[in-house]
């Protein structure tokens, strides 16, 4: 029981922490599990109700990591996306993606938004490629990972497709608390960025803003953030940030720059299981 009581306040502490700002979204989750090899639990936290938005709404989503025994490949599910790394190789990761896109509809909070036209939520389907690099003193927690991701619409939402690259840092602080920072980039190209960023002539007409057409470009720059700590060897709290800053025609779009806003902060906490 005394145990069960030093495990709640820890993640007490990390939830008051990180929930003084906003807290995590599904589908641009903050959290990385790479240094884990078997690991499930669950986040919890906030962030803007669409990207875009000041305005912020909770979510709960699930993460999961499975590497097979005796190899390098993986099954890994991070809140809304799914991955799968082919190669059994200590450096080299390649694999198919698999994601859902939350849509915009007439739930959002925004009083003009909601009266453009709804965004249906989509299905995703891309490839990942990643190279990591793996400190002599500890392969398994020390590590700097550059990964590629390219993700195509199939659902038929917005026909288009978007790109990311990263890096992450992953280094253990101490036996307990390992940490990670990362820089990256995504590029969205004209439909998607049309989809999600600009205002039609009807959009326009209901809601009074501007007409806007978003063509092809730099969608953001994000900084991840994240720590690890080991309460146990099976037991870990995860704390996670991203921070989101809207570019190019992103950013220029009147549901950005008049409505909501281009610094976008996705942070939480999660628990995990891992065996």
């Amino acid at each position: 029981m005394k145990n069960v009581r030093k495990l709640f306040c820890v993640v007490a502490v990390l939830a008051v922490t990180l929930t003084l700002g906003s807290v995590a979204h599904g589908q641009s989750s903050p959290f990385s599990v790479e240094t884990m090899d078997k690991v499930v639990g669950v986040v919890v936290g906030m962030g803007p109700d669409y990207l875009g938005s000041d305005d912020n709404q909770g979510i709960a989503a699930p993460f999961v990591r499975w590497k097979f025994e005796g190899e390098e490949r993986y099954i890994q599910l991070l809140a809304t996306e799914l991955s799968f790394n082919v190669l059994d190789d200590p450096n080299w990761e390649f694999g198919p993606v698999l994601n859902y896109r939350f849509g915009r509809d007439d739930d959002v909070d925004d009083e003009v938004v909601k009266n453009m036209a709804e965004i249906d939520g989509t299905v995703e389907l891309g490839i990942m490629g990643a190279y990591v690099w793996r400190g002599n003193d500890d392969p398994k927690r020390h590590r700097f990972i550059t990964s590629a991701e390219v993700l195509f619409d199939v659902g038929d939402e917005y026909e288009g497709w978007l790109g990311m690259v990263d890096v992450k840092y992953w280094y253990p602080y101490n036996k307990p608390i390992d940490l990670m920072i990362g820089f990256g980039l995504t590029y969205g190209n004209s439909d998607f960025m049309n989809t999600y960023f600009g205002v039609s002539s009807a959009d326009a007409a209901t809601t009074g803003l501007a007409q806007f057409d978003a063509g092809s470009g730099l969608r953001d720059i994000h900084t991840p953030a994240a720590i690890v700590y080991h309460y146990s060897m099976n037991w870990h709290i995860i704390g996670g940030l991203k921070y989101f800053a809207l570019l190019d025609d992103a950013s220029d779009s009147p549901i950005t720059d008049d409505r909501g806003e281009s610094s976008q902060i996705f942070a939480g906490v999660g628990v995990g299981y891992s065996w």
